[in-house]
């Protein structure tokens, strides 16, 4: 069976949409296309449908604070700005098409999405044909546009917005006034916003609040044990309201 890399377009150009679909077409895992008319029209469909590939212009990149699913996302530029386009890739963007030689770096950026797709498409289901550690280094890019739901976090005055995996979150903590992202890397994201705001937007099965100042990842807790809990080194209160809450998601 022909698996298709389903692709959505969203440009204001037609002149550029025709020239993506006539590139698109020479490829032949390629050619499942939706070309999408507006922002509206692109946070209906991209919500629903299940798309692997997403090419936009720079002026609709605020899609991606909406979108829940995980996409290969490749903004248009108009310009080289080298700042800028590391803050995209920050952003969580796959790549970017800048001016110049668009028709090479298509099919780069075609390229590797095919790779991955078949790396994924070959070892789901049967993660045993490679080892662990192989498996985990080769997935790292498939995993967060298949199997994984993200996160973006708005930019402040000293961090720009970034993508996390959710999987990669400890747990979320409320200090001096801040929201604390503890994350299996060791890295550490903070923002002005409040518990709720996050907990509103994390999946309920996976997350659960088990203190006035804590969120935990329950995939994460390592062990529970009366009134508390542990992730890792870090030991934490469960208030009495969220206990049976957290002890059904723990299948306890």
């Amino acid at each position: 069976m022909k698996h298709y890399i389903h692709t959505a377009i969203l440009v204001e150009e037609e002149k550029k949409s025709e020239w993506l679909k006539a590139s698109l077409s020479k490829f032949s895992s390629y050619q499942k296309v939706s070309v999408l008319s507006d922002r509206e029209e692109a946070l209906e469909f991209l919500n629903q449908d299940t798309c692997t590939l997403l090419f936009l212009d720079e002026v609709y990149l605020n899609l991606l604070y909406t979108i829940r699913k995980p996409v290969f996302i490749v903004p248009i530029c108009t310009k080289i700005n080298i700042s800028r386009m590391k803050k995209l890739m920050k952003m969580g963007c796959f790549d970017i098409l800048s001016p110049g030689n668009r028709d090479d770096q298509l099919t780069g950026i075609l390229g590797k999405i095919i790779k991955i797709h078949t790396f994924y498409e070959s070892t789901k289901g049967n993660k045993d044909i490679v080892n662990e550690k192989e498996m985990n280094y080769n997935a790292s890019l498939a995993r967060i546009i298949f199997t994984e739901e993200s996160i973006f976090l708005p930019s402040t005055k000293t961090q720009p917005s970034v993508r996390i995996l959710l999987n990669d979150i400890q747990f979320i903590l409320l200090e001096g006034g801040k929201i604390q992202f503890y994350m299996e890397n060791d890295e550490l994201f903070e923002r002005k916003k409040s518990l709720k705001y996050f907990l509103n937007r994390l999946p309920a099965s996976r997350f659960q609040k088990i203190n006035q100042k804590t969120i935990a990842n329950v995939h994460k807790i390592d062990q529970m044990r009366g009134d508390s809990c542990h992730i890792g080194e870090r030991s934490f209160k469960i208030t009495r309201t969220f206990k049976e809450e957290l002890k059904s998601k723990l299948h306890l």
